[in-house]
């Protein structure tokens, strides 16, 4: 589906919603084949409303494709909303049985297969791939390394947080760990946590591209990150094109 189609909006419905961090909730959702037959690459996302005559708020789907068919897992951070976009108080409340409308999944996702080949001006495969994440941005990030996309290459994830109460999927780190990606979690305001600090882009910029021919990235976050991130791989040799969003 296109950004110039009509969305058609069906009905699904909440299997659970639990606290994940603080201000973000994990919520399962069963949506059926209409909605999520086109989830096939990490990054997608849905539109989700209310009500038929409510706007939609756009959110990025968090488990990987097919990982339970019919059903797929989102991560909402809490949101009072503004003139330009919907609140999601009513979704972070929502219950068990409760019923809510959805869009199929969306967008281009993360176009690995397209980038990180060998094409073009790129002679070498992509074979180290960094990913960076904040806040409620893990959710795609997540998708990505739980699908498979990733397997057999060297990844290290970039993931921040103001401290480990607003960190999600801490639960997960070994088993992304156990699929080969490294992960550093950097905390802006965390008093007497002894890892990384700071923000994610000054932990790349610390660490540096250890080899940009063959490196590619994944990203999502604020837009102050996502653009020092893109500038600091962009100057360390990184191909701009192996520099991907999900939106």
């Amino acid at each position: 589906m296109g950004w110039g189609d009509d969305v058609v909006f069906s009905t699904a419905k909440v299997l659970s919603n639990e606290p994940a961090a603080e201000g973000m909730r994990s919520i399962t959702v069963e949506a059926g084949d209409d909605i999520l037959g086109a989830y096939t690459i990490p990054g997608q996302f849905v539109q989700i409303k209310e009500k038929e005559d409510t706007k939609a708020g756009f959110f990025a789907i968090a488990s990987s494709p097919g990982a339970t068919p019919g059903q797929c897992e989102l991560l909402i951070k809490l949101s009072e909303g503004s003139d330009w976009a919907p609140g999601n108080q009513w979704l972070c409340g929502s219950k068990a049985g409760e019923t809510l409308i959805m869009s199929p999944a969306m967008g281009s996702g993360f176009k690995m297969e397209d980038n990180f080949s060998e094409t073009g001006a790129n002679d070498f495969p992509v074979q180290n791939v960094l990913l960076f994440a904040a806040g409620s941005g893990i959710s795609p990030i997540r998708s990505a390394i739980e699908s498979g996309a990733l397997a057999g290459k060297d990844c290290t994830l970039y993931y921040g947080a103001r401290d480990t109460t607003f960190m999600a999927y801490m639960e997960k780190f070994d088993e992304w760990e156990a699929k080969g990606v490294k992960v550093v979690p950097v905390m802006s305001k965390a008093d007497g946590w002894d890892g990384r600090t700071g923000y994610v882009q000054a932990a790349l910029k610390e660490d540096g591209v250890k080899l940009a021919r063959n490196t590619g990235a994944l990203m999502c976050g604020m837009k102050g990150m996502a653009e020092e991130v893109k500038e600091a791989l962009v100057e360390a040799g990184v191909d701009e094109g192996r520099v991907l969003t999900n939106f």
